[in-house]
């Protein structure tokens, strides 16, 4: 048995707030003394004391604590539900925020502009407006975005985070953009300063939908073995192409930590937030399958200085909506 000191110390919680919990009835000491009133607790005590922090931890209140049961727990639960709906929508009401050129927060308020909806195939770019509206641009093998797609309703696309009229959001930066008879001409700046033009034209002004615009892999392959596949593997690298790798790179890769492969198709990916993918994921001989979104991603298995060295594409949304060619992740084999 604990004097009500010790069951403070043990605890963590003050002697004040354990006579208060008393007091409100959530609480029964053990024993009481008649005479002195000193109050005594024993292993039930801490258990129910546990239980009220747990519960207060989860937003119930004392007085739902008091009278805790099934319907207790299905009230909080639509409460928490609620409460995490308006937060959803507090969220998306910030993510309409954005900064003019004046520095001043504006709200992003959708104007639709049918000429912008539809596919846009790159002609070149030029550092001088006055050379992109006379349409003297020089082809830009640097300059990624070669083909972009502008969905109805500002819809988010790849890179494209929203638009609105007058307006594209290239990662949440807005850029100006404007129309020289059926010319777009994109304003790319970098640090507020205007650093070139991009100029495209129209090949159409479909209301395509995302899926109808992303690019999918045959993914229908079905299992074949490969046992050097088999193991652990932990990302030692990122590079454009296998021949640019020169040994372990030590240094944070941003997404992959490392993956176990197991026979018969099964894998789990441990990513760097310490997240878990495993679910819409295979392999077969030559590749990592993704069904979402829906790539099949070759690898390739070296053999360098003694240890062994899995290249495999990393297939992201450059290269299902951007067409670009895709980088590698490079892993080492663990345990040689």
């Amino acid at each position: 048995m604990l004097r009500i000191g010790d069951f403070s110390k043990l605890t963590g919680v003050p002697a004040k707030t354990i006579r208060y919990y008393e007091e409100e009835g959530l609480l029964i000491p053990a024993q009481v003394d008649t005479m002195t009133g000193y109050r005594q607790y024993d292993q039930r005590n801490i258990e129910e004391l546990l239980k009220i922090l747990y519960l207060k931890s989860l937003g119930f209140k004392l007085a739902e604590i008091r009278d805790f049961d099934d319907t207790a727990v299905i009230k909080k639960s639509k409460e928490l539900k609620q409460k995490m709906r308006e937060i959803r929508k507090s969220l998306n009401e910030l993510s309409n925020l954005y900064k003019d050129e004046k520095g001043e927060l504006i709200m992003k308020n959708f104007i639709n502009d049918e000429k912008l909806v539809g596919k846009w195939q790159l002609l070149g770019t030029s550092v001088e407006k006055k050379d992109a509206l006379l349409g003297k641009v020089k082809p830009d093998r640097y300059f990624a975005l070669k083909n972009l797609v502008f969905l109805p309703k500002g819809e988010k696309y790849w890179v494209i985070t929203f638009w609105t009229k007058g307006y594209i959001f290239f990662k949440d930066k807005p850029l100006k953009y404007e129309f020289v008879d059926d010319k777009l001409i994109i304003e790319f700046k970098y640090d507020n300063e205007v650093e070139f033009y991009a100029v495209y034209k129209n090949i159409d002004h479909k209301a395509y939908k995302q899926d109808e615009v992303m690019f999918k892999d045959d993914i229908s392959m079905p299992f074949k073995d490969d046992k050097n596949l088999v193991g652990v593997w932990s990302v030692c690298g990122f590079v454009q192409d296998i021949k640019d790798f020169k040994g372990d790179m030590k240094k944070d890769y941003g997404y992959y930590k490392d993956v176990a492969i197991m026979e018969n198709g099964n894998l789990l990916f441990t990513l760097s937030d310490g997240g878990i993918l495993k679910d819409k994921i295979r392999w077969t001989k030559g590749y990592i399958i993704f069904e979402i979104p829906q790539v099949a991603q070759k690898y390739i298995i070296k053999e360098l200085n003694g240890e062994k060295y899995l290249f495999m594409e990393h297939k992201s949304g450059d290269y299902s909506f951007g067409g670009m060619k895709p980088m590698y992740y490079v892993f080492k084999k663990s345990g040689n």
